[in-house]
This record gives structure tokens, sequence and C-alpha cells, in this order.
């Protein structure tokens, strides 16, 4: 049936008609909930049913808005929640409103502000100047959300990478993962990238012998781990400066502080035989006499020890060879503070627990088993010939050490390939279950035991980023977004400085040793490169 002029304009003027009456009743709608938001005498249940239709309906009323924004400071936290919800779903219209409810001083109100422009993403491009000035925020809470509310900008929040970037180093690491986070969405090849093997070898055969210039370290060597296992070795420059004697892959060096990783393994191993008991107070096995305000004395254990919470110095006055009086300073298991005394208190347990010295023991449990022929934790005949010479940091000879007596916290002289070797049977045991670690040993010594205020991470790119540093048995550990990178460093006054981390789930590891006192800036600069590998 055709139409007829009139016809069509008795509809149009009743579509009309019934659409004004339908924005009116909407609008009626929308009043009503705005005022039953704004009355704190309704119910919670209410309020909360206001806010979420407010939210379905996705008016742009600009009094529903403010209605919504003024939930943020309600005491009600579902009511912060479903208010911020609702604008979300409002979008575009709000952000106006929001970036306004930034820069409040209540705290409250500035988060929920930032988890709004969170949902509504893209559409809050106009945010971005003002959420970059968020991250500074007093509120770790007001930081975390603004730094995700960029991420799901994406691109649009370009502007905002260098202060995400900044942001990696807050002292709050769930800030930290949400910049990681949102510099991933913005530009993800900045924070994923990571290097294979290849990429891994190239860096360290151009980097080093150039700092090694840069830095007077007359010798390194290098040691890359990949799939579990030694997958590539190189040595660089001179044993000592005064002979042309180059380094070569059985040059020994001074491990200085990563000898205690391995007094870790050998007690792990002792725990595992049921001698040691991780959580026994060692005075039950060796009775020493400390000085102490308290009897802590008798509360040191070796899980203690073994993470730096055993309440001892590093070294006492005199350090360890006077047997000079041995403080406690705190009460054990408290907090972390560094002690090669507690891991040379350790190491006589052990030994009266062996019926053997450190190092007898060592080269008959570990050293052997894993064909470590020259590895010893003090100087014989047969070391001499293999053992580099340390250097200043101008890189002049110092004088060599002969370790005698054996300290579990600095005098163990090994390669860097036989130390790998150790790393190795950690990550994936091929010996024999009589001297490798359980899995389980493993986990415990790989699990966060304290956290590490006073140490920040190791310096890594992309994805290695470190959110903070802790220590397990024996190791140090840096959490970071993709997981735990496992690590030690160490630094003897006779010249040397060395390196080693592995990524236990990536199967992947480096050792670096030098024979420079300034090689400890040569290690840095290159883990800043390779990041976990």
């Amino acid at each position: 049936m055709a139409i007829t002029t009139r016809g069509f304009a008795v509809l149009f003027v009743f579509v009309t008609v019934t659409v004004v009456t339908g924005r009116s009743q909407q609008q009626a709608e929308i009043s009503a909930l705005t005022s039953l938001l704004n009355n704190k005498n309704e119910t919670s249940a209410s309020r909360l049913k206001a806010a979420e239709r407010l939210g379905a309906i996705g008016s742009p009323d600009t009094t529903a808005i403010s209605s919504l924004i003024e939930c943020f400071s309600d005491p009600d936290p579902f009511l912060n929640g479903r208010a911020a919800a609702s604008l979300g779903q409002i979008g575009k219209a709000a952000v106006p409103r929001l970036i306004k409810a930034l820069q409040k001083p209540n705290g409250n109100v500035r988060w929920c502000a930032a988890i709004s422009l969170g949902k509504i993403g893209s559409d809050g491009r106009e945010a971005v100047p003002s959420l970059m000035n968020a991250l500074k925020d007093s509120s770790a809470n007001v930081r975390w959300c603004s730094a995700i509310a960029l991420g799901n900008m994406g691109k649009d929040a370009a502007l905002s990478g260098p202060a995400l970037f900044s942001l990696l180093m807050d002292q709050d690491e769930d800030v930290k993962w949400a910049a990681y986070y949102a510099l991933g969405k913005i530009d993800a090849g900045k924070v994923e990238r990571t290097l294979a093997l290849g990429g891994v070898i190239a860096v360290v055969d151009s980097l080093v012998p150039r700092l090694m210039k840069e830095h007077h370290v007359p010798g390194v060597s290098v040691v890359v781990v990949d799939k579990r296992r030694i997958a590539w070795s190189k040595s660089y420059g001179l044993k000592d400066t005064r002979t042309s004697e180059v380094v070569t892959g059985q040059t020994l060096f001074e491990a200085c502080s990563m000898s205690k990783p391995v007094l870790a393994y050998l007690a792990m191993k002792l725990v595992e035989n049921k001698k040691l008991d991780l959580d026994k107070p060692l005075w039950v096995y060796l009775n020493e006499s400390f000085v102490s305000t308290a009897d802590y004395g008798k509360r040191i254990t070796a899980r203690m020890v073994l993470s730096h919470t055993s309440g001892f110095p590093n070294w006492r006055k005199g350090e360890e060879e006077t047997d000079g009086p041995l403080p406690i300073y705190f009460l054990p298991g408290t907090k972390f503070s560094y002690s090669g005394e507690g891991f040379y208190y350790l190491q006589r347990v052990i030994e009266k627990l062996t019926h053997e010295p450190l190092d007898v023991h060592a080269k008959i449990a570990l050293f052997g088993p894993l064909g470590l022929k020259h590895t010893s934790f003090v100087w014989t005949k047969e070391v001499g010939p293999f053992l580099a010479t340390g250097h200043d940091t101008l890189g002049n000879v110092l004088a060599k050490t002969q370790y005698i007596h054996p300290n579990a916290a600095y005098t163990l002289y090994i390669s860097a390939e036989d130390y790998a070797t150790i790393i190795c049977s950690i990550l994936g045991p091929k010996y024999s279950d009589a001297y490798s670690l359980s899995a389980g040993s493993v986990y415990k010594m790989m699990r966060h035991q304290v956290e590490v205020g006073v140490r920040t991470p190791i310096t890594r790119p992309g994805r290695a980023m470190g959110l903070g540093t802790y220590w397990g048995l024996g190791w140090a550990i840096d959490s970071t977004i993709s997981g735990n990178i496992i690590y030690h460093s160490g630094a003897n006054r006779s010249g040397f400085r060395c390196y080693s981390q592995f990524n236990y789930d990536e199967g992947s590891g480096i050792v670096i040793m030098t024979n420079g006192l300034d090689g400890s800036e040569l290690w840095r600069r290159v883990v800043e490169k390779i990041g976990d590998f």
C-alpha cells in the first residue's frame, strides 16, 4: 500500500514524538538513579544497583558522571569499584572529569579515577599527560593503576614511555610490574627483547675486549651455559701482565665470595643425607662462644647462615684469622645482613660433621665427582701453575695469595669452566645421585628466604629487569617479570672480581671471572646487555 505525503508526515511526527518521549523517559530514569546514588541514607545494595544501571545506560549526562565520581570518596570499596566500572562503560564522555579527579587531594579518588581510565582504554587518550603526572603520585596504588591505564591505551600513550621506564626502578614491586606491563603494550619490542645463544656470544665477544682495555683488566674468562650445558667459553688477555702467558679455559681465578654457593651445595647434600638439619641450632653440632646482648648464639641455624640472617657482621675486627670476639648484632632470623663469618661458622660445623677439613671434604663430595681437577679451597703446588695474578684498578700487579687455610667465604680457586660445571649440576644433574643435589634441594636453594631491602636488583634489560632482590640458600635472587634470576658476585682485595648467574627455568647462565679490581664494572656492563641468559 502506498503511503501518501500526508501519511508520511503523520508517521514522521509519530516517530519523532516517540523518540523524544523515549529520551525524556531515559533522562527521567538517569535523574532518579543519580538522586538515589547521591542519597547516602539509601542501602548499599540500592546505590550499587543505581551505579550499575547508570553504567549500563552509558549516558554522557554530566550530572550522572559527577555523581559516579563522587562515589570514589565513599567508604564503601564495593561502591568505589562499581562506580569506576560504570564510568569505564560510559567511556570518552567521562574522561574530562576523571582528569580532574586525578588531581584531587583524596588518594582514593585519584586511585579510582586511574582505575576508570584504565577501563576506558584508548578512548581516554586525552588523559595521557595527567596519567604521566600520576606516575609520580605518593600513593603506590595510584602509580600502579596509572601505569596500567597507560598500557591499556597502547600506542596512544607512546609519549609516556620515558616516564614508565623510570617507574621500573620504583620501590613497589607491583608498580614495577605495572610499568613493565604498560611498556609491553606500548612497545613490546623494547621490553620483550631476548638474546639467543648466538646473540649472547656476539655481545660478549665484542664487548669484553673493549671493556678490558677501558677498565685495565688484564685477563677474563667467560663461559656461557645454554640448555643446561656449557655451550661456549672463551678466555681473553693475560694471567699476569709481567709475562706473556695468556688466560685459557684452565686458568684458575679466586672465586672470592662465589665460594659461598659452593659451601651451600655441600651443606644441602648433608641435609639430604640427614647429617645436617637446616633449622636445628648450629650450637647443637658445634657450640662456640659469641658476644651478644642476649643468648643469640643458640638461635643461629644453617638456614639463617645460608640466607645471611644470622646476625653476624661480615667480618669481626681483625677478621677471622685472629679468633677475636665475634659479635651477634641482632636477633638471628629477623633481617638480612651479609656475613662471611656465618659461612665460616657453618664451615666449621660441616668439618666437625664430616671429620674432614673443608678442602678435603669438597674434593671428595663435589670436585672429584664433577671432574674438577684443579679446583681447591686451598693453595697447593698443583694449583700454583694454573693461577692468575690479581691486578689493581690501573692494571698493576698485586701480590699472589696462597690460602693454606680454607675459608668457605672466599678462598676457592677455580676456573670459569669449572664453576659453570657446578652450575650445570644444579640446573640439571647428569652425575650420580650420590653427588648431585636432588630437585627438592635445588628448589630450597632457590626459594626466597629473605627480602634484601638494602640491595637493588642487578641492572638487566627487557623482561629481565629486576623487581626485587632476595636471598635463597647460598644464592642471591632477583625476581623479574619472567621469573627468578639466581646469581652471586665476588670481590677479593687481591685483585679478582667475578660473577655468575643462571635462569633455572630457561636452563641458561653465564660465568665471568676477571683478574682486575675493576672487573666488577666489566661484568656489570656485559650483564646489562645480555639480560637473564
